[in-house]
């Protein structure tokens, strides 16, 4: 019961945060609640969500101010990034700049430089393709709904993500996290024996496919492409972009999903053949969508890939939901907060997932001592408990071995 309020109180709010659960999954897209859940928020109330209603009624409050001073700030940052990069003057590069190589030659201190900020240049590129995009699709970037939806397909065609896609698989991710039948997280990734597998951690088969997933990325893009044309052409999909792999129906056509999809899809090819017809009609525009677009995005993914590739790893896989045991949260700096809109705070979102970025660290605060796997505090001791001799890697591989035996 929150403090100073009556049964009757009690009872009210949560029937008003009842009206505002999205409980359909794949069944309809509901633009007015963002509260994607299996259950009514009465019923998750038994189960992983345990603040007062009073205080949850002021922590979902959305801003219009919030979102746009933390989208003008990001780009403000990506923008000066590009502005160093700019006055480097590497691009575009000749060999002979660089010969002879010693260390008066100031050319080779210019190219020194440009490394790591054109790195840093496409992980803030694809920080907007991760949180950003995650931020806009649950519609709590701004109060504002319409903003949400736009800047969630330029933010998805910029970086060459399908938002709306996104959109859908995500609700699904929320609706059933780390239900071997139904998160397409896990299914669209997973063989039914890993999955069934008693031993399964959510991490890589090996070490060497842990290391391989910040270097090749060519199957990370290669199923976004394929996500975008099934859409387009009206095909419904999973995260493969080839497949359905979740035990749940299809898109019904009542509901409109595919038809809304396809008409999405064929607005952002349409994008993408008026930028490149309009750019890549010379050599010097092809040049510089390499440089400044193309080329970034795909640098890029290799840095935020070690902030994403485990927000759910080691963690509990069951098909009765409860976030505070199947999700991760990690606290991180400054910088990576502000890129992130916040989402380190991974376990928190997924038991509030109607509460705005800019009120996660408030939401952290309350929960800290009731999440479970809160213990990994940086993306790195994350990331070293995946791949270190003994750590999650080995102990799901030696579970699995068992098995087999």
């Amino acid at each position: 019961m929150a403090p100073n309020s009556t049964p009757a109180e009690d009872n009210a709010l949560a029937q008003l945060l009842d009206k505002q659960s999205d409980t359909k999954g794949l069944n309809n897209i509901d633009t007015e609640h963002e509260d994607w859940t299996d259950v009514k928020h009465s019923e998750r109330k038994k189960r992983d969500r345990i603040l007062a209603d009073k205080v949850l009624l002021k922590l979902i409050q959305k801003s219009d101010y919030e979102g746009f001073k933390r989208l003008f700030t990001n780009l403000g940052l990506l923008a000066l990034t590009g502005y160093f990069i700019y006055k480097l003057n590497v691009f575009p590069f000749h060999k002979e700049k660089y010969l002879p190589v010693d260390k008066d030659n100031t050319e080779l201190w210019k190219l020194a430089a440009f490394i790591p900020l054109y790195v840093f240049y496409g992980f803030q590129i694809q920080c907007f393709a991760f949180a950003g995009q995650h931020e806009f699709l649950h519609r709590n970037a701004w109060k504002t709904k319409w903003i949400n939806d736009w800047v969630l397909f330029a933010v998805g065609t910029c970086c060459f993500e399908f938002g709306k896609h996104e959109q859908l698989m995500h609700k699904q991710h929320h609706t059933f996290t780390n239900n071997i039948d139904k998160d397409p997280e896990l299914t669209s990734f997973y063989s039914r024996d890993e999955l069934e597998s008693p031993g399964f951690r959510n991490v890589s088969k090996n070490k060497f496919g842990f290391f391989r997933q910040f270097l090749y990325v060519w199957p990370t893009f290669q199923c976004r492409i394929c996500r975008l044309l099934s859409s387009a052409l009206g095909i419904p999909v999973d995260y493969s972009g080839t497949g359905w792999s979740m035990k749940t129906p299809k898109y019904s056509k009542e509901s409109g999903i595919m038809r809304d999809l396809q008409s999405a899809a064929q607005l952002q090819l349409l994008v993408y053949a008026a930028v490149f017809g309009l750019f890549g009609q010379t050599a010097e525009g092809r040049q510089a969508l390499l440089f400044w677009w193309i080329v970034p995005v795909l640098i890029g993914y290799t840095p935020v890939n070690y902030v994403r590739n485990l927000e759910h790893a080691d963690c509990e896989v069951s098909k009765q939901m409860n976030c505070l045991r199947n999700t991760r949260t990690v606290r991180s700096n400054a910088i990576l907060r502000q890129l992130l809109w916040n989402t380190n705070y991974h376990a928190e979102h997924h038991c509030y997932p109607m509460v705005p970025f800019f009120n996660l660290p408030k939401l952290s605060e309350l929960m800290d001592d009731h999440i479970i796997h809160n213990e990994c505090r940086h993306f790195t001791t994350q990331n070293w408990e995946a791949v270190k001799p003994g750590g999650w890697i080995d102990q799901q591989a030696a579970a699995g071995l068992k098995k087999e035996d």
